[in-house]
């Protein structure tokens, strides 16, 4: 089994995907961010964002793999949810964050 960074698992059922992803994006979001984060601190090449929940009666899972080289991910996905709800502390942290990996 591989060893991941960082791993949420829910425990509510959610009725399906979009229920679940609602509730839970902000939850998501900043852990990506941690594990960007992570980079400034390992040398490692990937680390991982798994994701364990029930949907619908069935189990899901995913895992969300993360290389230095994705921080696009920050600017394009993560930012504009802070942005919509206004964090803008979040967003500056993503900007610093963003700029610094990519020296």
């Amino acid at each position: 089994m591989t060893k991941h960074y960082k791993t949420i698992t829910l425990k509510k059922r959610y009725e399906d995907f979009t229920d679940f992803y609602d509730e839970n994006k902000e939850n998501i979001y900043k852990s990506i961010i941690e594990i960007f984060q992570e980079f400034k601190k390992t040398k490692k090449r990937k680390l991982s964002l798994y994701v364990v929940e029930n949907i619908n009666d069935l189990s899901w899972d995913t895992e969300f793999n993360f290389t230095r080289k994705d921080t696009i991910v920050l600017k394009r996905d993560v930012m504009p949810y802070f942005e919509e709800i206004e964090d803008y502390t979040t967003c500056c942290e993503i900007r610093d964050l963003h700029k610094e990996l990519n020296k």
